[in-house]
Order: C-alpha cells, then structure tokens, then sequence
C-alpha cells in the first residue's frame, strides 16, 4: 500500500488547477481561485467536489452566448459548503489560537450568526476579545463576514464551536452573555438588543441563577422582552418570555411578589390564548384565580376566560360568568327581560342622548371608577356572548345599560362600541337608519378621542355592520380586513370573525369567486390553528356553497337534520333556541340559498321551513339582509309552485314581508345595496299574482339596478329568475336571451358549475 500525502494548495496553485478545468486564462479565474481557497482551504480533495456543488446548483455553467465557463461570485460567498468539506475544517480547529477558539465558542452561543454590533457590545461588557479573533477565524475559513455580520461556513462549524464547552457549563455562558447584553439593552432602551439577551438568559435557565434577587430580576426581564414581542404581535415568543419569566419565580413568588407575578400569569394567559394554546391558558387562569388579593385583580382572568369559553363554542357558560360578575360590581341585570323592561331601558337612554349634541359627547370625561371600568368591559363582551347563546332579549339592553354607565361615570374605552351596537338597533329594529348610522359614525370618532389600540377592532367591527346597510356594501366590506389587521396587531379574538364576515359577505356580494374560496380557505386555516370553532363551524356550510357554485369537487357533504358542529357535539334541528339559534339560522341559510340558485325546490322549501322555526335573532349580522332576501325569492318560488293549494297563504305572507322589508330599506338605508333587490322581490310578487306586465318591467329594473351597483351575482340571479318567467309563461325565445344573459354573468363571478346547469335546464324544457 502506498499512502500519498497531500497537502493544502496555495491561492496560485489553486487558480492555475481551476484555469486548466475550466480553459481559462488565469487573470480570469483567480476571483473563483480565492473563494474557492477561502472555503476548501485549498485541500484538493475538496476543490473539485466543491466545483462539482457550484455546477449541480448552476451557480458556475457554461454560457453560450459568452462561450465559456461563468458564475455568480455572490452566490458561491454564500452557498452552503458540503460536510465532509466541513468536517475536514472542523478538525482544524485544534490548530487555531486559543484566542480565536474561545471567541469562536462565544459566538456559537448566538447561534449560526451574530451581528458584528453585538459582538462589539459584548466585547466591550465581558473584557474578552472578540472582534480581532474572529476576523481572524474569516481568514481561516471557519466564519464567513457579510452585510454587517459574522456567521459560521457550516452548521457543523458552529456544533463544532459549541462542543468546546462542557455540558453543565453552557448554561452558565448563556446566561453570562444575557445579562451582560441585557443591562446594556436596559440601559440604552434597545428592543432588539433586549430580545436576544432575554433569549440567552433563557438557554441558561432557572439553573444559572446564582440568588433569588437575580431571578427577580430575571424574570423582570421577561416580563419586559414579552411586552415588547406583543408589540410586535409575535404572541408565540411573548408567551415563551412569560412563560420563562415564571419559571424563574421561587416558590413564595405570590406573597413576595406578588405584582411581577400577577402580571406575568395574566400576560401569559393573554399569549397562550391567541397561540390556541387552551390547557396553557387554563392553567395560568386558574393560579390567578386562586391566589389574586381582590376581585380587581382576578378580571384579566375572568375575561381571558370568557374569551376562550366563546371560541369553544360554549357562550353558555360565558354568560353566567359574565352575570355573576356583573352582580358582584352591583351592576346586576334582569333576571326577565320582557319588552316593557327593553322599551324602560330604550326610553331612559334615548331621553339622555336627546340633550346631548355630538360635540358633548366627544367631551365627556374619561371613565376613571375602576369597578365601572371593569363593569362595561363585561358588558361589551357579555354583548358577544348573548349573540353566539342566542339569546336576544337581554342581548338588546346591553348597549343601553352601557351608555347609561358612560353617561354618568364618563367614557371608558369600551363605551364606543356600545354606541355603535346602539346605533345598529336604532337602524335594524326601529327603522330609523339617520340616527344610527349618526351613532355609528360617533363611535368611530369617540375612539380617535379615547385612544386604546386593543378596542378599535370592536368599535369597527360593530360601526361597520351600519356602514354596510347605508354605504356602498363593495366598499364597506373592506373595512373588515381593517379590523382583522388592527386585531392582529393587539392580539384581539375579533381577527378570526372579522375574517369571517369578510370572506361571507365577499361571497354574497359577488366577488369573484376564485378570490372567496381563497379567503375562505385562509379563514378555515385560522379557525383551526386558533381553535375558534364557532366561526369554524358557521363557514363551513357556506364554503361548501361557493365550491358548488365553482365546480370544485372537494365540496364538504351537505349538512343534515342531525348536524355535528366543528367541535364535535351534535344537535338536532328540532333544538331551536339558546346555543345553537346561531349555527341553525347559518347552516339553514346556506342551504336554501344553495338550493334556490341550483333550482332544488324541496331543499329549498324544508330549509326555509327549518330557518323559520328557529327562535329569530333580531341582533344585526353582517349577512342578515341577505338571509332575508334569500327566503323571500324562495317563499315567492314555492308559494308559486304550490299554485293556491292549503299552506301558500303562509308562503305568500312570510315572502311579502320580506319584499316590504327591502322596499324600506332601499328608501331608507341605501339605493345602492338594496334598490336591486327590491325590484327582484317585487317581480316574483307580481309573478306570483299573474301580474305578468309589471313583473316584466321589474325584473328588467333588477337586473339594471343590479348592473349598476355591480352585484355581477344578483344580475345573473335576476337574469334567470326572469329566464324562468317567461319559459313558465308560454315565452321560451324570450327565456333564452335572460338565460344566456345569466349564464355570462355566472361565469363572471366565477360560478362555473351553476352556469353550465341553466344549459342543461334549457335542454330538458326542450325535450
């Protein structure tokens, strides 16, 4: 056996072996040479495998037009060595000065790189040399020295480093380094710097503590790192923070510290809550419970906890806890609420309002009783709860009993949103559509007057279902996506429901629908990873409609009589009020809507049948003019059909109401949401009436109306309803101008497989 030894080329040896491969003259290859002998440290064994990496990931090739070899020197700087290449490197280290190895393990302790900023401060604060060593690990390979950084060749490089270090002593160096860092970053008020000591003192852990007076301020650290990443709404480090914040905590932390400790358990309960993390916020919630001084200091808690009951799909439970709240601030509500107690609540609050002038009220004094504070805080959520609960008797003087609190002890960051919700009832219930929107408008400039960022989602959310009666409903959706950043941004649960009403409200105002199942997807993905299994629940069925409507061949199984929620539970149709009113009104909407525009007559009958047997919620929705649209075409469609047989009357009744309903509001809301279809009730109605004459002229203005305000779905929708019209009256030539008129539109907003369904009716009637 012969053994041949090879030694290390030099730069010029190595740019004369790269020109003889590559035939070129070595002027040209001497750039590649260098970086190819910074990276291999010119061992030939690893020279031309290196080559072989840049060729396989077209970083060097050959170029036709300049018939010859080239590449991208970037690239090669940055590229990832191969591991043998690195694990030969690695050996080097033995040979490195003792200086550069120790300076090496410190950087290892920050991971693949550091910036070289840091380093300087770390330098400076531990009194070891660091900057000088590692520029001299970059000429020996190891490290590589860009954009204002060091960083290790190879991730083995860096094990490499860290390994020098035993075990049981790397906790100490971390936690030596964090300090260091993190004194600097208090002193200076340097976020970032902040994060990354924080994080160092955490690799070192409990451990590396030296005394209780350390741990404070350990966990003192945390608490401030946490704040500052749920600023920055990243809630998955913020909880990290609290949670190694706690765990710094010795066992008497609540009666020593009691302060530190109640705000780093409710700051994490806040985090593990927006993670989806439910056990986590569980447990935070309960050591709160058990061990808070007073009751003012258990309401995080409590509001955490209502928060998570709603998202869990049991608004039951959220009530009760919200009420015996409530009686315990001596803000106790009715136990009955009849309409006697609702007109008593309305009169009291509308008599207060009358004297006040906008201008007074953008006055008032902040709210400054803590206990009242605390009070319209569970008020305005209790107002959520009763909505997912069904329960709207007490659900409607919640606003009232809020602007009475604000009227008398001033405004608290809550009380926007009440003014909004009052507004809505003001518009939705009593018709006066002037005065709400008025109130709508003044919760949004309440909230530029009471500044809290972590409120402006609600006061949006609730400001916008008025905006969407009375502007443009194409342009007031948007404002949902407003309060999705702005709840985002302050880890607010209105993120995943306003994405929610965003993404249905897209459906039925005919985006197109490539765009809604998009959005419907991205609303499903989040309902998941949050856990929030009410809006999980309520999308469901109409994500299913839009992927029919498309074509689209994953569509869920249609729901049945006996429907299992996202969670898990079922429930029967015959259940028709508290819990599941919400999910029942939703479920029942989607598929008669779904059965009326694919012309399923009997679904679309038991479906409306089933919606109206449900306890009706007169709170406002976002899609609740559209429920009561969709029921109206349908009870036009089987009270025709039925043809005066026993039971049309009622049909007749319930779709005029409807029709009149629309026929308000196009008055009295918005011409531009509602003209439309009022016109395509009203000439259902006179179809229904044989009233042909007029209905021809009303189906026309519909389709006009709808055109103009750009409801490319309700114009395709008006266009084949009329199509039916006149092929039912003996009219089939006609019938295929609006037919193929609707067939356009459909494939404009995207419903491809609905389209293609009026072809095939058409060639049915023909047979």
């Amino acid at each position: 056996m012969t053994r041949i030894h090879l030694t290390s080329m030099s730069k010029g040896a190595l740019n004369e072996f790269v020109s003889t491969e590559l035939s070129l003259l070595p002027r040209t290859t001497r750039p590649l040479a260098d970086i190819l002998h910074h990276q291999t440290k010119g061992c030939p064994l690893f020279v031309k495998q290196v080559m072989m990496e840049l060729y396989r990931q077209r970083i060097l090739y050959p170029s036709l037009s300049r018939r010859r070899w080239v590449w991208e020197a970037g690239k090669i700087v940055g590229m990832n060595i191969p591991e043998n290449v690195a694990t030969f490197i690695t050996k080097s280290f033995d040979r490195l000065p003792s200086e550069v190895v120790s300076a090496l393990v410190v950087l290892s302790c920050f991971g693949a790189s550091a910036d070289i900023s840091l380093i300087e401060v770390l330098e400076r604060e531990i009194e070891q040399p660091l900057l000088a060593p590692l520029d001299d690990a970059v000429a020996h390979s190891v490290l590589g020295k860009r954009n204002g950084e060091f960083y290790f060749m190879h991730d083995k490089l860096q094990e490499a480093a860290y390994s020098k270090m035993k075990p049981e002593e790397r906790c100490l160096h971390h936690h030596r380094y964090g300090l260091a860092l993190g004194f600097v970053a208090a002193r200076e008020r340097n976020d970032r710097l902040l994060l990354t000591a924080v994080t160092q003192i955490n690799h070192g852990g409990p451990k590396a503590v030296i005394d209780e007076e350390q741990a404070v301020v350990v966990a003192h650290l945390n608490l401030d790192a946490g704040g500052k990443a749920m600023d920055m709404s990243d809630y998955f480090s913020a909880h990290s923070f609290f949670d190694h914040g706690i765990s710094y905590l010795r066992k008497d932390h609540w009666s020593e510290h009691y302060d530190l400790s109640l705000e780093l358990y409710n700051s994490a309960a806040k985090c593990a809550l927006m993670n989806a993390e439910h056990d986590s916020v569980k447990l935070h919630t309960e050591q709160i419970m058990q061990n808070a001084k007073c009751f003012e200091d258990k309401f995080q808690a409590i509001s955490v906890t209502v928060t998570l009951q709603n998202w869990s799909g049991n608004a039951p439970a959220a009530v009760e806890l919200i009420k015996s709240t409530l009686s315990k601030l001596e803000e106790a509500l009715p136990s009955v609420v009849t309409p006697a107690v609702t007109k008593l609540y309305l009169d009291e609050t509308k008599g207060k309002l009358a004297i006040l002038p906008d201008e007074t009220l953008l006055c008032f004094p902040a709210m400054v009783n803590p206990s009242k504070i605390l009070a319209v805080e569970l008020l305005v959520r209790l107002y959520v709860s009763l909505h997912v609960s069904g329960e709207r008797a007490l659900m409607l003087i919640i606003p009232l009993k809020v602007i009475q609190i604000s009227l008398t002890y001033g405004m608290s960051a809550h009380s926007p949103s009440a003014f909004a919700q009052y507004g809505n009832y003001l518009a939705t219930i009593e018709g006066d559509f002037v005065e709400g929107y008025r109130y709508a408008k003044l919760a949004l400039s309440l909230m530029k007057k009471i500044p809290s960022r972590a409120q402006d989602c609600n006061i949006i959310f609730y400001s916008n279902l008025m905006r969407l009666y009375v502007e443009p409903m194409q342009s007031s959706i948007e404002c949902y996506l407003d309060v999705y950043k702005a709840s985002m941004k302050t880890g607010n649960p209105y993120a995943v429901a306003s994405s929610f009403a965003y993404s249905s409200l897209c459906l039925w105002s005919g985006k197109n629908l490539n765009a809604v199942i998009v959005s419907m997807k991205n609303t499903m993905k989040e309902s998941k990873c949050y856990k929030n299994f009410v809006v999980l629940t309520l999308l469901l069925p109409i994500f299913r409609v839009a992927l029919r409507l498309k074509g689209e061949s994953d569509a869920p199984a249609p729901q049945q009589d006996n429907i299992t929620d996202a969670f898990g539970e079922t429930f029967n149709v015959g259940e028709s009020d508290g819990k599941y009113a919400l999910y029942l009104h939703s479920i029942m909407f989607a598929k008669f809507s779904e059965a009326l525009m694919f012309r399923e007559l009997h679904e679309a009958r038991e479906a409306v049948e089933k919606y109206f047997s449900v306890e009706q919620c007169e709170s406002a929705t976002p899609t609740m003019f559209f429920r009561r649209f969709y029921s109206g075409l349908v009870s036009f469609w089987v009270a025709r059909e039925m043809n005066g047989k026993n039971g049309s009357k009622k049909w007749i009744e319930r779709a005029i109401e409807c029709k009149d309903e629309f026929v308000k509001l196009s008055v009295s809301a918005s011409t531009w949401n509602f003209e439309n279809k009022s016109f395509l009730l009203q000439a259902e109605e006179h179809f229904c009436s044989r009233n042909f004459e007029l209905a021809e002229t009303l189906y026309d203005a519909a389709i006009s109306s709808s055109k103009i305000h750009k409801f490319v779905n309700e114009e395709a929708l008006a266009n084949e309803l009329a199509g039916h019209f006149y092929l039912e009256t003996g009219r089939r030539n006609r019938s295929v101008h609006y037919f193929s008129q609707a067939f356009e539109k459909y494939n404009e907003w995207g419903a491809v497989a609905k389209a293609n369904t009026l072809i095939e009716y058409l060639d049915e009637s023909e047979r």
